[in-house]
């Protein structure tokens, strides 16, 4: 299942943020795969779009930052599958 993750950054973690962010990459955790990274030019929110068969998993990573970070993670269809879904309603 794919997963969109957005993120607020507070001014207040920055520097942590980027200490560990040049430490860890911030990869995600084994199980996951992150699809793209997006930062507001602003600086202080972006989101992710990343997979994975267990959402244990991106609860971890979650968790790996919630104290630096705010975080709000959907599941989320692309446009192939929300057809699929689609095409099964009938009028």
């Amino acid at each position: 299942m794919k997963y969109m993750v957005t993120f607020s950054l507070p001014s207040a973690t920055f520097h942590a943020r980027v200490k560990r962010f040049l430490e860890t990459g911030g990869l995600p955790p084994q199980g996951v795969t992150m699809h793209g990274r997006w930062h507001s030019l602003g600086g202080d929110k972006g989101f992710v779009l990343a997979s994975s068969d267990d959402p244990k998993g991106i609860y971890e990573w979650i968790g790996q930052w919630a104290d630096l970070m705010d975080f709000n993670a959907v599941p989320v269809l692309d446009d192939a599958d929300a057809a699929a879904v689609l095409k099964t309603i009938k009028p």
